[in-house]
């Protein structure tokens, strides 16, 4: 019962905490630095593009769904949901507003969601795994994904003592229970999938924040990528701030 309860309790936290984000955003003085990862960012959405086109696609926390319009054009079908009615509500709108007729937004727990099993050939997402308990998040994703599929993410990691220490000092910009994710998490994930890729962002490129907008920013931000591609061929790999995640399911099942 107190384990319940628990539960509950997180996933209210993290709903309300969605809510204000999406009705009013709370975290507008972090913003800066993920222009130190954008290269990252940028690789993510192309990733999606290409994986969406033809597929019966899953956004897994979807937000807002600000891609949704243009994903949804060169996907089979696009279903997206999120903890967040405000968010699904302007996801919704968005997609009547264009005329799709092959999205379907919802309001759901994304660690035990309702599709029938294997609905999907491509689930993604950005930012959403590590606010979720992974066991249930990964076994509810496996659950959905076709035998063969992919599911692609973009997530903080939880090794770098600095970053953590920014964390510890700026508890309004994120929810009590996230947990950026550990080595020990990638362990868990096997269980499920194969894991095909992991690409790892910012390290030294945080140091082109303070010049994001000024005319040497992309060059540092370049000059401090080569340097993190070759940090990131050791264990420091671990000290990065995000990483691209691919996993498979294997067409015969790993349990």
């Amino acid at each position: 019962m107190q384990a319940e309860e628990a539960r509950n309790r997180r996933i209210a936290s993290e709903r309300d905490f969605h809510n204000d984000r999406f009705s009013e955003e709370v975290r507008d003085a972090q913003g800066k630095y993920y222009a130190s990862i954008k290269h990252g960012s940028r690789l993510f959405s192309d990733r999606v593009a290409e994986r969406v086109r033809g597929a019966d696609a899953l956004e897994y926390g979807c937000g807002a769904a600000i891609q949704g319009p243009h994903l949804a054009r060169i996907a089979r079908t696009l279903t997206g949901i999120d903890i967040s009615d405000v968010a699904i509500a302007d996801a919704k709108a968005a997609a009547a507003s264009a005329g799709l007729a092959n999205t379907t937004y919802c309001t759901m727990n994304a660690e035990d969601m309702t599709f029938a099993d294997n609905s999907f050939d491509f689930v993604f997402g950005r930012g959403i795994i590590h606010h979720l308990d992974l066991e249930s998040s990964f076994a509810s994703i496996a659950r959905v994904l076709r035998p063969g599929g992919t599911a692609l993410f973009w997530e903080p990691l939880g090794h770098n003592p600095v970053l953590n220490r920014y964390r510890d000092k700026t508890p309004e910009a994120r929810t009590p229970d996230e947990h950026p994710l550990l080595r020990s998490d990638f362990d868990l994930a096997e269980n499920y999938f194969e894991i095909a890729e992991l690409r790892f962002y910012g390290l030294t490129t945080i140091l082109s924040v303070p010049v994001r907008d000024t005319p040497l920013g992309d060059a540092v931000l370049k000059l401090t990528s080569v340097i993190d591609e070759a940090l990131f061929k050791s264990p420091l790999r671990w000290f990065a701030w995000y990483t691209l995640m691919e996993f498979h399911k294997p067409a015969a099942s790993l349990n």
